[in-house]
């Protein structure tokens, strides 16, 4: 279960009622426990509301998944 979902319903809150203490969209609060990334800003409002300290961030968000980059060759002209 996501760590985010899973403080929320231990305080017994909504959502919306998350939403509110931290000052974002429910729409949000919905896509972040879904697993969606989100900006640092509103991991810290979120975590904020929920009591839990920064530190503790990477316990309840997923790290972004790493994006493969791909070499492109090098057209030598003659």
């Amino acid at each position: 279960m996501n760590r985010i979902r899973a403080a929320r319903q231990a305080l017994g809150w909504t959502q919306n009622e998350l939403a509110a203490k931290a000052n974002v969209s429910p729409r949000t609060v919905h896509a972040v426990e879904k697993g969606r990334d989100c900006r640092q800003a509103t991991k810290r409002r979120l975590l904020s509301a929920l009591g839990v300290p920064w530190e503790l961030r990477d316990e309840y968000f997923t790290s972004a998944r790493k994006v493969r980059t791909i070499r492109t060759a090098k057209l030598h002209l003659a």
